[in-house]
């Protein structure tokens, strides 16, 4: 039974390991005519299974809850082994460990210090390599700060390995759909965006939600009206915001501009954008070779855009030519009839998009006084 539940466990369907463990425990000790000891020994690997399957489906508070309560039990068993003992402090303090850096991120992110907001979220990242969901959400978190930090191509890079990591991932899909908005690729926001309206469609489905409903559904609406306003900024075939891309100001100099794509080149060449989700995976495994797959082609995409930048922007007279142009794109929206300030999609959308798609709007809210978990990070993982 226990060699069942660990293959479970391995191919990752973390619902049968956990019914397993649940219902195998009772019977077990219905018709046990072994020792205690034995008894008890029985309980100590599914309690470890079950904790364990609760850390790598992203359920890190579940599983130290569920393993302070062991520590209690176990604190009179003076018959437990020291070799389980290790695996479930072992356990316990990676679990630990990770929450900690992650509530560092987000309280320094709270606080506008969104380097070391970076830095808590990467510490996360460095200690993990099994928990795939918890990865996207630090993914997802640290994309936050560094768009607050203004590395756009940075904060896009973090999400699109958050989504390959949680394909069901809405606020990771929304923030890089935002992201690409603010530099001006419409067609890659339009493709998130559509991605976004059929999660959006999905998760309401199998919550029951009539299509009456659904068509209504506030979170659907404003992703189709998003979706319609990029879809028509895409049209208007308008360049990307090469300064953003760049990291750079419109009044950096060429030396600054030459130092900001050699870094940015650097860091997201294609070849290196997966190196830090796959470094301690077996390169046969079939989920990482499609994880591979997706990220070197997401890379990709951003590194030609990197590229682009830079030819125009090293070359003066491409850049006088751009920043003309720039310029007057940027009189035209300043001032529109009436003599109301332009918006720009991004701009009508980042700020309810920021809240992300609650799939559970039929429930009460927390306290009023809690913060949104779809709010710049993410409290927990669900």
């Amino acid at each position: 039974m226990e060699m069942k539940a660990e293959a479970l466990l391995t191919l990752r369907k973390y619902e049968e390991v956990i019914q397993l463990c649940q219902e195998t425990v009772v019977l077990a000790e219905k018709n046990s005519s072994a020792s205690e000891t034995t008894e008890w020994s029985g309980r100590l690997w599914r309690t470890y299974l079950i904790c364990k399957t609760y850390f790598l489906s992203g359920k890190l508070e579940d599983a130290l809850e569920l393993l302070n309560k062991h520590q209690q039990v176990t604190n009179v068993k003076e018959s437990e082994g020291r070799t389980s003992q290790e695996c479930f402090s072992s356990l316990s303090t990676t679990i630990r460990e990770l929450l900690s850096h992650k509530a560092a991120g987000n309280e320094a992110f709270q606080a506008r210090r969104y380097s070391e907001a970076v830095e808590q979220y990467s510490a996360a990242l460095a200690r993990n390599s099994d928990s795939r969901p918890f990865s996207a959400v630090c993914f997802c978190n640290r994309a936050a700060a560094y768009q607050a930090l203004g590395q756009v191509t940075d904060a896009i890079a973090d999400c699109s390995l958050a989504m390959v990591l949680d394909a069901t991932y809405l606020k990771a899909i929304s923030r890089r759909a935002t992201l690409y908005e603010m530099i001006r690729d419409y067609g890659q926001a339009a493709n998130d965006l559509r991605k976004l309206i059929s999660l959006i469609e999905k998760q309401a489905n199998n919550s029951g939600l009539s299509p009456k409903v659904l068509n209504k559904h506030s979170d659907l609406k404003q992703a189709r009206t998003r979706l319609l306003s990029v879809e028509d900024e895409a049209k208007r075939d308008t360049p990307l915001n090469l300064y953003l891309i760049l990291g750079i100001e419109p009044s950096s100099s060429p030396a600054d501009i030459k130092k900001a794509y050699r870094k940015a080149a650097l860091r997201h060449h294609p070849d290196k954008a997966a190196q830090l989700l796959v470094r301690n995976e077996k390169p046969d495994d079939g989920f990482w070779r499609d994880v591979a797959k997706e990220v070197h082609a997401d890379a990709d995409h951003l590194f030609k855009a990197i590229g682009e930048a830079y030819n125009v922007l090293s070359d003066s007279d491409k850049r006088q030519e751009y920043d003309i142009e720039e310029n007057l794109r940027n009189a035209t929206k300043r001032v529109s009839k009436g003599g109301r300030m332009h918006r720009s999609p991004e701009q009508r959308y980042t700020k309810q998009y920021d809240r992300g798609f609650n799939p559970r709007p039929w429930q009460s809210n927390r306290s009023s006084g809690s913060r949104s978990r779809w709010s710049g990070y993410d409290d927990d993982y669900w």
